[in-house]
């Protein structure tokens, strides 16, 4: 069985591998990581401060409410769409 520090080990080995990153020198690895670093911390940090409201704003224009007209709950998703 692994350790988390093999398991890592291996997991980066493989990152280097399939993105051809063990080719560069050092400095350009560092930036290229940094790079990817940054960007996947931008998605995960909007994926949770906006997709929750694109996802509500989606299932109420999906799932309408009951009791309502489907042409006010188009109107309200409009208008909270020009609100984001």
């Amino acid at each position: 069985m692994f350790n988390f520090k093999q398991l890592a080990s291996h997991a980066y080995r493989q990152y280097e591998l399939v993105t051809c990153i063990n080719m560069l020198e050092p400095w350009e690895r560092k930036l290229i990581n940094g790079f990817f670093l940054i960007m996947m911390t931008l998605v995960i940090f909007s994926s949770f401060v906006y997709l929750p409201n694109y996802l509500q704003t989606l299932m109420q224009f999906v799932t309408p409410l009951a009791g309502h007209n489907s042409g006010e709950n188009v109107a309200y998703v409009a208008q909270k769409m020009a609100r984001s």
